[in-house]
């Protein structure tokens, strides 16, 4: 009973994240930035990225130990 509602948890939290990894990626690559802030700016949408998805993760494991 809970599996589907799950589902459509997990499918519309990759759909904010896609749309969320998009945005950030638009926001920190700026042409004129000089290469090392690229690479500073690439680095924090990966790190934020990263820990959003373990975010997820954790909330996923948590949520099927509820169940």
């Amino acid at each position: 009973m809970n599996e589907p509602h799950y589902v459509a948890w997990v499918r519309e939290r990759q759909r904010a994240a896609r749309r969320l990894s998009g945005w950030l990626s638009q926001r920190r690559a700026k042409p004129d930035l000089d290469h090392e802030e690229r690479v500073d700016a690439q680095t924090l949408v990966w790190a934020q990225r990263h820990a959003h998805e373990q975010r997820l993760h954790d909330s996923a494991i948590e949520q099927l130990r509820h169940s």
